[in-house]
């Protein structure tokens, strides 16, 4: 951030990753696809049809070592050594470490000739040095194997003080200094290794402050003595060292000056990022900030953080961060991030007590973990302080991870530092680093520049650095509302919920810039996946395409350090243009490059508009140990673009912001960019090839109005003229071979060839051929003499007549249509004749040019015979010699080299010999010249030694030693066969043997005494399948090497002996037979067997659990138990015998406190009586006992006291302790489930529950409350509010819920409290509040309302009419069906008696009109009206409404009396009768009671008053009156003393069981002496039981 400058702390290490194997380059066919047609914009995007594959110019090696101590040639000058002496260390090389210096930049030959000498390469250092480790065993023959390579230029240790950072050197010395180290381990340990170097690092944490991580990629050290460093250095296990890093955070309308709001424009508002995962690293986050919901995948990850808290306390960076990204501005819209519908992870590195930045563990596993969990980008808004510019185990953690993991996208922003440098790991290769721009956002700089305060490249290696550059000024997003340190500006009026803190906050920095460059890659990554057809893009095409697209902010033009290559553009990355123009998008991810290879690309282009060309690659993680200043380029692609007019333009060779023709090819960089703002009409050629390294994969993208064109393009190649007898005799019939290729993907059609004399100005060769196809090599032998000596120079011309219009020939482009070679032609005077095998004199050409080859098996011979006839051919007595030059091999592309075997030549006799004139005795000598490998060795199976397989050659040119330029030369070859062979030997195998469930392990070394890399399959079995490891593989049978030449290599086999539980006795065998085979011989076999015993074993294990079977664990992790006076509390130990004889084990258990008594027992017996400290027990093979472990909790123990039961188990003096801690504390939990919450609808009741379960110790007092409801709800309990509930019970509380009218459908803000409140024994008190959710289903509800109930009095015939307002309080539209019931023989109407749509919230009047007929019955009559939804079936949830109106008609007669009064009461005249039975009826009744109250009183009421309120009512009444006396001012009256009271009391209770409680002790309770308790505990302890159990 901008003007904040803490600093952070951070532990970062890197893993050397694999190797992954390259895939071949050889064309598939592929038709040409058009992706993503845009009927507005009218871009096409294309991938690439099938380029052609040829061959490329590997650049010249150097035999420059760039060390970190300076560059030197180490065949000229002096390998710089470090202050090893200094430092204390015995050499300057230690710890096995090797550097081998290539002869050429094609490293996979030298890797492949490495893997099969079973040498592993861990590292490079430039420009052509692999750095290997040698193990002890065998290492001087191993090394002897590496310096006969033929690709090897130097061979020597690598001195200790390389892996030690030169930072740290002054260091060494220092006493009484700490410092903080990263280690980089060597990326072949195996996991012993591992976890023994851990183990030994360890050991230096005796400092209290040390503290120390080591995992698979990253060892972090802190606090360490300097003095150990060259110790940590010698350590084979160790690459690099490294001092700790300080890392820093780097601190609307950024997506419009990005392009991102043009391009989600463009996509019709698609691309909003949904479908992609995000991984996030920072701060901490804001979790539930409105912008975010239901999109953060998971909790906070904290495993790589330095504490567990993932909130963001102090600054809120990480949270600003995030909402850039992918905040939906639900709290207020202009901060809406760039992927508002993409979901994330976030992982926090911020210690909240300090505000301090730090990681635990590798980048390299903090990226996996993100990759598994679904994203496949990550953004990262930190970096390194100290670490300015520098290639760091960040850097190289970062780009090892992007190998590997190649669709996975890497974001690092570069660093706030300005002219000072790009921060680490923003200076790896393989991420997109990101600087900022300014926006002109809330008044600052005007849009369209690079901030002031953004990091500058390039790197230390001159690498362009940042990459692209984006909005990074005045950001508006999210603010963290427990951000104690935010200093952003205010940028909304929208707030968090405590109505005072800002919900959205402005800041600056790089840390702002990267993630609208991530939502940038993540829209990318969605318009491939869903316009284009790549289903899974990887991180190099998305770079290309970030990078393609930029805009030159210009002063200075691009590529720069201010800006890198550009602001980024989504939109001219996605949708170019150039000017009014839409222009196509041509890519290509599908292919690898070997070194020397190439892809040509052909395109017709128009002239005038321009095109913008980017390729770049995931290249392999930089050396670990070279300089800073040396390049950290493994594999070196080239991006070449020819013109119609033969002006070729190399990757990033720019000026003035545009590629400018020539130049020097790029070595530096892994994105490489040629941009042109005009083109030439014609074909343009698009050449990537690979220039040096290993096997590479890569992403190219060409914008650009073109079409992709299949052209052709003869070319001469290698050898186009060859011929075995270069330096023929005037006369002689020579072969000639012609060759050529089709460079370019189409036919060439039919053309001619011409091959000419220049010297004599002869034809000697015309030829029409047909069509050569795309990627094709033709070639063809003739015959051809020579009629004159001297030098003929010989010119092949493909398409000589100009048929074929071509990419490259004499009219375009460049010629590469003609070969030359030369003869040296001697005179007729001596000649050199091989003869057959059988020794005759060859006859035709075919026996002659047979006879200058031998073919030779090196299983039976490592010699080749050639009989050679020298004759004078002359008329002369001549004397002549024999010249043979050293043999040498000839290699696949016709280069003879040194053999790497020593090969002599010997001839029978030497000469010079003297020859008689031709045609007379003696003008002939026969010699027998003998070639042997003088290396190879068949004598020993053993020990054998075959010659080297391949084609050997040998010049030999006879003369006249008195005119030497008459002679005679030619070419001998001696084709070695490839041949197997195998020998195996065993170790270790006498006395193998292991206990049960372990492995034994012997080796079988297998030898490969074939001339050839081979590879061999092994194969292990035994009788009854016990299991076997071959190699480090978990299998029985794996193959191996491919192995060299003589390379040995010992394989261990691991075979598990099983496990005593399945019945095996100590001294049983089983017998091992392993079968070694040749892949390419299968017939070639070597078995090898051994006998496995099984020793004894006496394992065993140990377990302790509570009473209920809980595992308690390590008592160092796990909690105390809780436990109350008086309670027995048991341990219960699993001792289990899982060795293979029978054990006796003495087995102890102690209390830390002497008041806490202990008895053990056997599960099986019954507990003791007495204190029992110690058991023994003797268990037989498989047999398992549990022992139990009782203590009773003193009842004066108070509360807080601990106790440790300690328990140790002990077999012939070895201890296994376990423990288990235990404290005297109520526990009162209370686990409360609730169910989903509610889900309701309109006009009805919803109901739900609360599941409640008490987990505690004690039993609790449950009472419930409701907490405040929102205006209009109602809602209670359908069960208690007030309860109990034991230890381990559970209970169900039912709640109920309506709500008012019109209350929109889904999921409501508001909640429904519920206050739940426990209470211990002791009167502590526990309050939870759960919040349920309210979820509103679409309902109809329907209400009817009328003003009046009753209407009386109706005459006959007129008409009465009242109305009825219907309305709908549901939330969703509908019709309504109006109807009524009951008021038989009135007449009755309804209007309107149905109505379509009632809005939601909106009334309808209804008119009723009732009339009375003469039919009408008398008195007050009911009519229902109701209501009834039309709304279609899709609404399920229907409240239908009706309401009662009380109707009379008018009196219809004069009746007068009583029966006048019953009828205008609408009676019939027959209900006098029944009220004259209900009359007597009560009079009888009366009399009864009358009498009752004259009789006496009884017993039990003689003390009440008659009349009094305690006679009143049934029996619970009077009962509930007399024990009311809580009313203020009433006075009890009489002469009833307190003694007369008590004796009323006593006479009346049940006489109890009764004890003699001592003297001080306290009263018993009504129950008697408690059970269990004798009346001496009583005395003491019983105050204890009256204080938890109450009165």
């Amino acid at each position: 951030m901008a003007g904040q400058k803490s600093l952070f702390l951070v532990f970062s290490l890197v893993l050397l990753s694999p190797f992954t194997g390259a895939a071949s380059p050889q064309m598939v066919d592929a038709d040409e696809e058009s992706h993503g047609q845009d009927t507005t914009h009218g871009n096409v995007w294309k991938t690439l049809s099938q380029p052609l594959h040829s061959f490329f110019q590997i650049s010249e090696p150097s035999g420059m070592i760039h060390s970190p101590l300076g560059s030197f040639d180490p065949l000229v000058e002096t390998l710089p050594e470090g202050p090893w002496e200094k430092s204390g260390l015995d050499s300057h090389s230690e710890g096995g470490m090797f550097l081998v210096q290539s002869r050429t930049r094609d490293l996979d030959g030298l890797d492949r000739s490495l893997t099969s000498i079973g040498v592993a390469v861990i590292d490079h250092i430039p420009d052509e040095t692999l750095v290997i480790e040698v193990k002890d065993l065998h290492r001087e023959e191993t090394l002897a194997q590496i310096a006969k390579l033929p690709s090897v230029r130097w061979l020597g240790g690598m001195p200790t003080m390389w892996k030690v950072s030169p930072s740290l050197y002054p260091l060494i010395s220092v006493a009484e200094l700490r410092v903080d180290l990263e280690i980089i381990l060597s990326s072949d340990l195996l996991e012993s290794e591992h976890t023994s170097l851990s183990t030994h690092l360890a050991r230096l944490s005796d400092d209290d402050q040390f503290m120390f991580h080591c995992d698979s990629h990253l060892c972090q050290l802190r606090s360490i003595e300097p003095h150990t460093i060259p110790l940590l250095a010698s350590d084979s296990r160790v690459l690099k060292i490294e001092p700790g890093p300080f890392l820093s955070i780097h601190n609307s309308n950024a997506s419009l000056v990005a392009g991102l709001l043009d391009a989600l424009s463009a996509s019709g508002g698609l691309l909003t990022g949904i479908g992609e995962v995000v991984g996030i690293s920072d701060t901490g986050l804001d979790a539930d900030h409105i912008d975010f919901q239901g999109r953060l995948r998971s909790p906070v990850y904290n495993q790589f953080g330095p504490d567990n808290s993932g909130a963001d306390t102090n600054s809120g960076h990480g949270t600003h961060v995030t909402a850039t990204l992918l905040g939906d501005g639900s709290g207020d819209s202009n901060a809406t991030g760039m992927v508002p519908e993409a979901t994330f992870h976030f992982y926090q590195l911020e210690v909240d007590s300090s505000g301090l930045l730090a990681r635990w563990g590798s980048l390299y596993e903090m990226f996996q973990h993100s990759w598994q969990n679904d994203a496949n980008i990550q953004t990262n808004s930190w970096g390194s302080l100290n670490l300015v510019g520098h290639y760091t185990s960040d850097s190289r953690s970062a780009d090892s991870f992007a190998y590997d993991y190649p669709d996975f996208l890497i974001l690092f922003s570069a660093g706030d530092s300005g002219t000072l440098g790009v921060s680490s790991p923003s200076t790896a290769k393989n991420v997109l680093s990101v600087g900022a721009t300014t926006t002109g956002s809330y008044g600052s700089e005007p849009m369209g520049e690079v901030a002031p305060f953004s990091s500058n490249g390039p790197t230390e290696d001159g690498r362009i650095k940042p990459d692209l550059v984006a909005p990074g000024v005045m950001l508006c997003s999210a603010r963290a509302q427990e951000a104690a340190l935010a200093s952003g500006g205010e940028c909304s009026d929208a707030t968090h919920a405590d109505g005072s803190t800002p919900q959205y906050m402005t800041l600056n920095g790089s840390s702002m810039a990267t993630p609208v460059v991530a939502g940038a890659a993540a829209m990318a990554r969605q318009y491939l996946r869903e316009e284009a057809g790549v289903p899974n893009p990887r991180s190099d095409l998305l770079r290309a395409i970030l990078v393609n697209g930029a805009d030159d902010l210009g002063a200075p033009n691009i590529p720069n350090s201010l800006e890198g290559w550009g602001q980024l553009n989504l939109s001219n990355s996605l949708y170019p243009k150039t000017g009014n123009e839409n222009l196509s998008v041509f890519f290509d991810d599908d292919r690898q490059l070997f070194p020397g290879h190439s892809f040509i690309y052909t395109f017709e282009m128009s002239s005038g508009l321009g095109f913008d060309a980017t390729l770049a690659w995931n290249d392999r993680e930089g050396s670990a140990s070279a300089d800073q200043n040396a390049s950290r380029l493994i594999s070196d692609l080239d991006l070449i673009i020819t013109s119609p007019d033969g002006s070729v333009y190399k990757g990033n060779h720019f000026i003035d912001g545009f590629s400018a023709p020539d130049g020097n090819k790029d070595q530096l960089n892994n994105i490489e960019r040629v941009k042109l703002g005009s083109t030439q009409s014609g074909i343009w050629m698009v050449q990537i090839g690979h220039s040096g390294g290993f096997t590479q994969d890569y992403a190219f993208v060409l914008s650009a109005i073109a079409e992709e064109t299949q052209e052709a393009d003869l070319t001469v190649i290698q050898n186009s003229i060859f011929s075995p007898d270069i330096d023929p005799l005037q006369g002689d019939t020579i072969s000639i071979q012609l060759s050529w290729a089709n460079q370019a993907a189409a036919q060439s059609g039919q053309y001619s060839i011409q091959l000419e004399d220049l010297s004599d100005g002869s034809i000697i060769r015309t030829d029409s051929m047909p069509s050569l196809g795309g990627g094709a090599v033709e070639s063809f032998t003739l015959y051809h003499s020579f009629a004159t000596t001297g030098q003929h120079i010989l010119r092949l011309t493909l398409d000589y007549l100009s048929e074929v219009d071509e990419l490259n020939d004499e009219i375009s482009g460049t010629n590469n249509n003609v070969f030359e070679l030369s003869y040296e032609v001697t005179q007729i005077g001596v000649r050199v004749t091989p003869l057959m095998e059988d020794g005759s004199f060859p006859s035709g050409f075919e026996e002659t040019t047979q006879a200058h080859f031998r073919n030779l098996d090196p299983s039976t011979a490592s010699w080749a015979l050639f009989d050679l006839e020298l004759r004078n051919e002359g008329t002369s007595e001549i004397t002549v010699d024999l010249t043979i030059s050293p043999i040498q091999i000839v290699d696949d592309s016709g280069i003879l080299n040194p053999p790497q075997d020593e090969w002599w030549r010997l001839l029978n006799e030497s000469g010079p010999w003297t020859l008689s004139p031709s045609g007379e005795s003696g003008d002939r000598v026969v010699v027998t010249l003998n070639l042997s490998d003088q290396d190879a060795d068949i004598s020993d199976t053993s020990e054998a030694r075959f010659a080297l397989p391949g084609t050997f050659v040998t010049d030999l040119t006879l003369y006249d030693t008195m005119a030497p330029t008459i002679s005679h030369s030619i070419r001998l070859s001696v084709d070695v066969a490839r041949v197997e062979g195998l020998y195996t030997v065993s170790a270790g195998s006498e006395g193998l043997g292991a206990e049960p469930g372990e492995f034994a392990l012997f080796t079988v070394s297998v030898k490969n005494i074939g001339n050839g890399p081979t590879q061999y399959n092994i194969s292990c079995d035994t009788p009854n399948r016990w299991l076997v490891n071959v190699g480090n593989s978990q299998s029985s049978m794996i193959t191996i090497g491919p192995l060299s030449r003589l390379q040995f290599v010992p394989v261990p086999i691991r075979i598990r002996v099983p496990l005593a539980s399945q019945g095996l006795s100590a001294g049983e065998t089983e017998s091992l037979t392993c079968a070694i085979t040749s892949v390419n011989d299968p017939s070639l076999e070597s078995i090898e067997e051994t006998i496995v015993e099984v020793f004894e074993s006496r394992e065993f294990s140990t377990e302790i659990f509570d009473s209920e079977g809980t595992a308690l664990g390590e008592i160092a992790l796990s909690q105390p138990r809780a436990v109350l006076n008086g309670d027995y509390v048991s341990t219960h130990l699993l001792l289990e015998n899982k060795g293979n004889i029978p054990l006796e084990f003495d087995v102890k258990a102690l209390s830390s406190s002497n008041s806490w008594p202990i008895q053990m027992y056997l599960s099986n017996e019954q507990p003791p009586t007495t204190e029992v400290g110690s058991v023994t027990i003797l268990l037989n093979p498989g047999e398992v006992s549990e022992i139990v472990i009782r203590t009773i909790v003193p009842l004066s123990a108070e509360k807080g006291d601990r106790n440790t039961i300690s328990i140790k188990t002990i077999l012939d003096g070895n201890t296994v302790s376990n423990g288990t801690q235990l404290e005297v504390k109520e526990v009162t939990t209370l686990d409360i489930e609730s169910s989903a919450g509610f889900t309701i609808a309109l006009g009805s009741q919803g109901n739900t529950e609360l599941n409640l379960h008490n987990s505690g110790n004690v039993p609790l007092v449950i009472e419930l409350t409701l907490g405040t409801l929102p205006q209009g709800w109602s809602g209670g309990f359908l069960s208690g509010r007030q309860f109990s509930m034991e230890m381990n019970r559970d209970s169900t509380v039912s709640l109920a819920l309506e709500l008012p009218g019109e209350v929109d459908s889904g999921h409501l803000q508001d909640s429904f409290p519920v206050i739940i409140e426990s209470t211990s024994p002791s009167g502590g008190k526990q309050v939870h509040t759960v919040e349920l959710s309210v979820t509103v289903l679409p309902s109809v509800w329907i209400t009817l309302l009328s003003e009046t109930n009753q209407i009386q009095d109706i005459e006959i015939g007129d008409e009465a009419s009242f109305t009825v307002v219907v309305s709908n309080l549901g939330n969703e539209v509908t019709g309504v069906n109006m109807g009524y019931a009951g008021l038989d023989g009135w007449e009755v109407s309804i209007d309107p008696l149905s109505f379509e749509n009632i809005e939601v919230g909106e009334s309808v009047d209804v008119t009723v009109a009732i009339r009375p007929t003469k039919s009408s019955e008398d008195g007050l009559r009911e009519i229902r009206i109701f209501a009834n939804s039309s709304q279609p079936s899709d609404i399920e949830f229907i409240t239908d409404s009706e309401i009662t109106m009380e109707v009379s008609k008018s009196r219809s007669s004069n009746k007068g009396g009583v029966a006048g009064i019953l009828g205008t009461l609408g009676m019939p005249a027959w209900t006098i009768a029944i009220l004259f039975i209900f009359t007597l009826a009560g009079l009888v009744a009366l009399g009864v009671l009358a009498r009752q109250a004259n009789q006496p009183i009884r017993e039990d009421d003689e003390l009440i008053p008659r009349g009094s309120a305690l006679q009143a009512g049934d029996k619970a009444e009077r009962r509930a009156a007399a024990l009311d006396t809580s009313i203020p001012g009433d006075v009890i009256t009489g002469g009833v003393s307190n003694n007369e009271i008590e004796q009323a009391l006593a006479s009346t209770l049940p006489k109890l069981p009764t004890h003699d409680v001592p003297e001080g002790a306290p009263p018993l309770p009504l129950s008697g002496l408690p059970e269990g308790w004798t009346m001496e505990q009583w005395a003491a302890y019983g105050n204890i039981w009256w204080e938890q159990n109450g009165p």
